[in-house]
């Protein structure tokens, strides 16, 4: 199922529940697939056109009067174009909401530079008050949707709109603030989340038969990160490297180095994600192979930090 049609769905069965969840959508109702809420849930659902800043500000007015509301454009917009309003609206003065943020980094994909948003991650990290969360697989966002809702503070989710491979189990037991370590290894951490989880597991796989044995970390809350079990992952390997889609300044890789550097015996952490540069257009596997963020490059920028390390 594509990662949209889960969002509506268990979106739609969350409002059925709770009178109290209200959308403010700046006209994407329909690439996120809620465009037919306005017909089941008549005046909660509230459209302020291409207007992302007026959103946050009626969806702080909604939160006033202890609305929970749920805000949804695409990444770029509801982010770096509406940051001094979730500042100063939102965060500042301790509403909250959901923000929505579809198609960030490269999975904008044929929408081209304009709609990648390679920085939505640090630009939210930096706000006080908000937390930043990315699912891997339908499975994790239908079971965080709730959880994020109902959560004290502002959430930031940066959500891929199309199908994702699935990568927890049906029993899976979602915990907000919490890695998933999705496969245990003594060599080689590999901290992603979003559209990189399966390539790291894939590359992992390639690996191990090639005589190296790597972790898979899934770091699906990214504010406030698991410190505790980060540096814990750390500690069991020789090596990380931190997989993104996303500026390497700012994102993962700044998250994973934070902890690592305060570690009282560090491991060296290697970046694979966006190098300091604007998108391009294209498909999905396109960028992946320009931007060099295949399953290849994984298993090559492992492999290449443990030869350093024996260096």
């Amino acid at each position: 199922m594509e990662m949209r049609k889960a969002y509506a769905a268990e979106l739609e069965k969350l409002m059925r529940a709770d009178q109290s969840i209200v959308t403010v959508d700046a006209d994407v109702g329909k690439a996120l697939g809620t465009d037919n809420f306005k017909n089941v849930f008549g005046a909660r659902c509230i459209d302020v056109g291409i207007a992302e800043q007026n959103m946050i500000g009626v969806a702080a007015g909604l939160s006033s009067y202890s609305f929970k509301p749920v805000c949804q454009s695409f990444a770029p917009f509801v982010t770096r174009n509406v940051c001094d309003q979730i500042t100063m609206n939102l965060c500042f003065t301790g509403l909250k909401a959901l923000l929505v943020g579809a198609d960030p980094g490269i999975s904008a994909e044929l929408n081209g530079a304009t709609h990648m948003a390679m920085e939505d991650i640090s630009v939210m990290r930096a706000i006080p008050g908000i937390a930043v969360f990315e699912p891997a697989d339908e499975i994790e966002l239908k079971a965080a949707l709730p959880v994020l809702i109902d959560c004290p503070e502002t959430v930031y989710m940066r959500m891929y709109r199309k199908e994702l491979p699935v990568v927890h189990s049906p029993d899976y037991e979602f915990s907000f603030g919490k890695i998933d370590v999705l496969r245990r290894g003594k060599d080689v951490a590999l901290f992603t989340s979003g559209i990189f989880v399966r390539d790291a597991l894939n590359a992992a796989q390639t690996l191990f038969a090639e005589g190296v044995s790597c972790s898979v970390i899934n770091v699906h809350t990214l504010k406030p990160a698991d410190a505790k079990g980060i540096a814990e992952e750390l500690k069991k390997v020789k090596v990380a490297l931190c997989v993104e889609n996303h500026n390497v300044y700012g994102g993962l890789y700044s998250v994973i180095s934070e902890i690592n550097s305060s570690s009282p015996a560090p491991r060296r952490v290697g970046a694979l994600g966006v190098r300091d540069r604007f998108g391009l257009r294209g498909t999905l596997p396109e960028l992946k192979r320009e931007l060099g963020l295949t399953e290849r490059d994984i298993a090559r920028k492992v492999k290449a930090l443990l030869d350093d390390l024996v260096d």
